[in-house]
């Protein structure tokens, strides 16, 4: 199977710190060639894959996300049309789409089938976008979580694939610190000045890291976390995707405290922490309780009341059971063979 998978120009693939969608994409790339086939990946030139390559930009082009929303726009536009360009030259089978609208408005002109993931939640403004695409039947809709379908029921859905993990780079370990950690994105809708309050009221500790890269994550930051810190609450910065920073934080901490304010499609960091045999405790809002299972690889609470009293109890979660969920339904490999599976099922169906 001839294979394009077009992903932004923000971040390289794998990002050497945050850049989620491009996690995801080095793994199941480089898994589709381990499997035989012939993938080419449409990014920025610093990026290292197995794939063939396709560039428009040398390195990542983050900075512009913090631009003004022209030059924004020119950039994704930019890689984006000349992907397309290219793709339409190119004699592929399938595309596999992992861009935002701006993919979306080049692959409705295409006659190659189409797989796009919806990496983000359906918002009020997307749902206006994405009703374009109502029986249209030329682009296949993946999900990351079966809470996304429910959300906007009348696209071309063809599966739920869930996002999966490097299983064997994460370190399982029974044993762990006194410290519990969160570990994302600093804005309202990821709301770490909540693990900070649980903090406060436990009195525990609290490790929080993660890039402030963008004006309005600096300001969320300036605003709302700087007057948490403390000698028990730390901000530690941004820390690699592999880094034994990292590593360390998922494998010996407490639990990872997710108190999300918005209905997250998945949350890959939940699983990154399960894999370690680390206990999650987060809000019941959009994928959580298909990523955690309440009261055995974690909590998954209502109210903030609930949130700390979930805290408390962490220790009675086992970590092989978190282990053993991660491994059984967000690995790689299995994200990898959903996605095959999808492929064929699209050019089958033509």
């Amino acid at each position: 199977m001839r294979i394009a998978i077009v992903v932004p120009p923000w971040f390289k693939v794998p990002p050497d710190g945050y850049g989620g969608i491009e996690v995801l994409v080095s793994l199941w790339a480089d898994g589709l060639v381990d499997k035989g086939h012939e993938v080419t990946l449409f990014t920025v030139a610093d990026s290292v894959t197995k794939a063939d390559k396709f560039t428009v930009f040398d390195k990542e082009m983050k900075s512009y996300l913090d631009d003004a929303p022209s030059n924004f726009l020119n950039i994704a536009v930019t890689h984006s049309l000349a992907s397309y360009i290219e793709i339409s030259r190119g004699g592929y089978d399938i595309i596999h789409d992992n861009t935002w609208k701006e993919g979306l408005c080049s692959t409705a002109f295409m006659d190659i089938p189409v797989v796009h993931t919806l990496h983000s939640a359906f918002d009020e403004g997307n749902k206006g976008f994405y009703s374009l695409f109502k029986n249209y039947p030329g682009i296949h809709f993946v999900t990351i979580s079966n809470y996304q379908q429910t959300c906007f029921p009348d696209l071309n859905y063809s599966a739920t694939v869930y996002n999966g993990v490097n299983f064997p780079k994460y370190p399982f370990s029974e044993e762990k610190e006194d410290f519990f950690f969160y570990i994302g994105r600093f804005n309202d809708g990821k709301a770490p000045h909540l693990a900070c309050e649980v903090a406060e009221r436990l009195g525990v500790k609290l490790v929080l890291a993660g890039k402030l890269n963008e004006k309005a994550e600096r300001s969320y930051f300036d605003q709302y976390i700087k007057p948490h810190l403390s000698d028990k609450i730390k901000f530690i910065g941004e820390v690699g995707q592999w880094s034994k920073e990292k590593m360390e934080m998922f494998s010996r901490g407490k639990a990872y405290l997710y108190p999300i304010q918005w209905d997250e499609p998945f949350g890959i960091t939940m699983a990154e922490a399960m894999a370690c045999g680390t206990p999650v405790v987060t809000f019941k809002r959009g994928s959580a309780p298909e990523v955690v299972a309440h009261g055995e690889t974690g909590f998954v609470v209502e109210t903030m009341d609930e949130f700390v009293d979930a805290v408390r109890h962490v220790n009675e979660i086992d970590p092989r059971k978190c282990r053993e969920r991660t491994e059984r339904m967000f690995t790689a490999r299995t994200m990898v063979d959903g996605y095959e599976r999808v492929y064929l099922e699209v050019l089958n169906s033509k």
